[in-house]
């Protein structure tokens, strides 16, 4: 459970130096973030939508302000992330077909239960097992955007790298939040469904395959896009070598975390410390 209050704050970027390329020789961790700048402003209106619908079920008053605050926080980081799909078309990378690929596939895996169920009864009982679900399918995600946020908020060797700084506090604002609201989303799916591990195994067995392969194939299409990268580096090959220098983290380290959430004590508290989130959060630029 949230041991503090969590706090929505407007951030603002300037974006009017920052290439796509926004680490300088460093192609292929630049488009693997990049990706994100695709998928987060869907995925987390659908956090919205998702949790607006669990509301009328919450029964303790406690949970029901860290979901409002928490849809606050994540409406503000869709609308970070969002204007950059319109910044790289001035550097030659249209993505915006990308963007609606993914904002369809989001919508026939995740959403309304008539068109993912086809001819099966949408009565009751299947409507709050998938509303539980799909809450489970965020709160095991959210597992993850934790995990990043600490890697993004310790790591030492990417401040030493040739950055964009507006793109590097976008990464650090936002890796700052997902750890100081980290629990929300679990503690929301704990109260609604118990997190029984059955169900904590199929939402984890949805957001471990659907991540990796998003992750490949809008790292290859960004690269594809991008007119300033001649050559086209593998993405495992690149992953490894990145992961090597603790660049980004490694697949065990991101496999690993995820047995963290099937454990029957499993809770997000333990994953990160709040008090360097809410450090970097109290001196951070885009917040000031």
């Amino acid at each position: 459970m949230t041991r503090h209050k969590i706090t929505p704050r407007k951030v603002a970027f300037d974006w009017s130096k920052t290439r796509p390329q926004w680490i300088e020789g460093e192609a292929f961790i630049s488009h693997l973030t990049n990706s994100t700048h695709i998928l987060l402003p869907i995925v987390e209106v659908w956090f919205c939508q998702v949790f607006k619908e669990a509301l009328p079920h919450v029964t303790d008053d406690k949970v029901r302000e860290d979901v409002i605050a928490f849809m606050r926080q994540e409406a503000i980081h869709g609308a970070a992330h969002k204007p950059l799909i319109e910044h790289f078309l001035q550097h030659g990378m249209d993505i915006r077909d990308g963007a609606a690929r993914t904002q369809r596939m989001i919508d026939r895996l995740l959403g309304d239960p008539a068109r993912i169920f086809g001819l099966l009864p949408t009565g009751r009982r299947l409507a709050r097992w998938w509303l539980g679900t799909r809450v489970g399918i965020i709160a095991a995600g959210e597992h993850f955007t934790c995990i990043l946020g600490r890697f993004i908020l310790e790591n030492e060797e990417l401040p030493r790298l040739d950055a964009d700084p507006a793109m590097m506090e976008l990464l650090r604002w936002h890796g700052a939040e997902e750890v100081e609201h980290r629990s929300v989303a679990f503690d929301l799916y704990k109260h609604l469904t118990g997190a029984p591990l059955a169900n904590r195994l199929l939402v984890m067995g949805f957001i471990i395959p659907f991540l990796t392969w998003y992750w490949i194939e809008s790292t290859r299409y960004l690269m594809r896009q991008d007119p300033a990268l001649a050559i086209k580096p593998g993405f495992f090959a690149e992953w490894r070598r990145a992961s090597s220098r603790n660049l980004i983290p490694s697949a065990r380290d991101l496999l690993g975390g995820s047995w963290r959430f099937l454990m029957p004590g499993y809770d997000p508290e333990k994953e990160a410390d709040t008090d360097i989130a809410l450090a970097h959060l109290a001196k951070s630029p885009a917040v000031r």
